[in-house]
């Protein structure tokens, strides 16, 4: 019964440090505010005039005021025109980190105006944003490509008013999905960092959600009292003696006697051994694949068009 007890000790002692490490994540969330006058549109394709920028950047960065987060839209030209899928996609996630900082709260609309057949728009969102629209992304994008030229065209200088429109299009819809339900969590594998909330507060961490560490222990800890239950009685069945073991079991005390007890080392030994250190301080690091460079986490999809 002592050692059944411990074994059940021992796993309810693991409950709570599990509850309290994941209290003590790391969040990596970035607070700091938002500057509306960073956001706006970057032309490399070279569409709009200087009056037309000049409007886009006012609405985007109403837009950016009025939600209280980054927007940049980048009207990607014929530098991009040999990007893969996950080029655009690295891009994005990148340029963002670069323009606004790492885990902060921002939209990056990526529109493929390249030449590339066929074209790739690409949204990625950052900080509270990944949890607004990440259900939302593929509704946006069908909203946008309705007034966006297909990627046949080869000059889309012709189609600059309809361009305008879907960016202006664009902005519609976050403001509109704002509103809505926002995702319980998301994961981002690339740089393994979770998306929730912890009651108002939007946590971005390596570590899960309380509740989905909760579930493996839920389920492992009936069954491990069960297993330690049928370990302690099987054995306990299969080892039953009728009396306890003891040295003094095993003697004659009728043929045997002690008379003197002495204990005599003839030699003594030590044995040395010499334990190898590595005194060498230098590390390696990885940036963690195709989605982000920098570290920062991002939810965000693309569509063809």
């Amino acid at each position: 019964m002592k050692k059944f007890l411990i074994i059940v000790i021992t796993v309810l002692a693991i409950f709570p440090f599990t509850v309290t490490t994941a209290f003590a994540a790391k969040n990596f969330h970035n607070t700091n505010p938002i500057d509306p006058e960073k956001s706006g549109i970057s032309d490399n394709y070279g569409l709009f005039g200087e009056n037309d920028i000049d409007t886009l950047n006012k609405l985007i960065q109403e837009k950016a005021d009025k939600l209280d987060m980054n927007i940049l839209v980048f009207v990607a030209g014929n530098e991009c025109k040999n990007f893969l899928d996950s080029d655009t996609e690295s891009f994005s996630a990148d340029k963002y980190d670069e323009t606004y900082g790492i885990d902060t709260d921002g939209v990056f609309y990526f529109m493929d105006l390249s030449g590339k057949q066929p074209a790739y728009d690409y949204i990625s969102t950052s900080g509270k944003a990944v949890l607004v629209y990440q259900n939302h992304i593929q509704s946006i994008h069908r909203a946008c490509q309705a007034l966006l030229p297909p990627s046949s065209v080869t000059d889309y200088s012709v189609y600059k008013e309809d361009i305008a429109q879907a960016i202006e299009t664009f902005l519609e819809q976050l403001d509109k999905f704002y509103r809505e339900k926002q995702a319980g969590y998301y994961y981002d594998k690339y740089s393994d960092k979770y998306f929730y909330y912890k009651g108002s507060e939007l946590v971005i961490s390596n570590r899960p959600p309380l509740y989905m560490q909760m579930i493996p222990l839920i389920f492992a800890l009936p069954i491990g009292i069960i297993s330690a239950i049928i370990f302690y009685f099987v054995n306990k069945s299969k080892y039953k003696f009728k009396s306890s073991v003891n040295p003094v079991t095993y003697v004659s005390h009728d043929e045997t006697q002690f008379i003197h007890k002495d204990d005599r080392f003839i030699r003594t030994y030590t044995t040395k051994t010499k334990i190898e250190t590595n005194n060498s301080s230098g590390s390696s690091h990885s940036s963690g694949g195709g989605g982000n460079s920098h570290g920062g986490g991002h939810g965000g999809g693309g569509s063809h068009r």
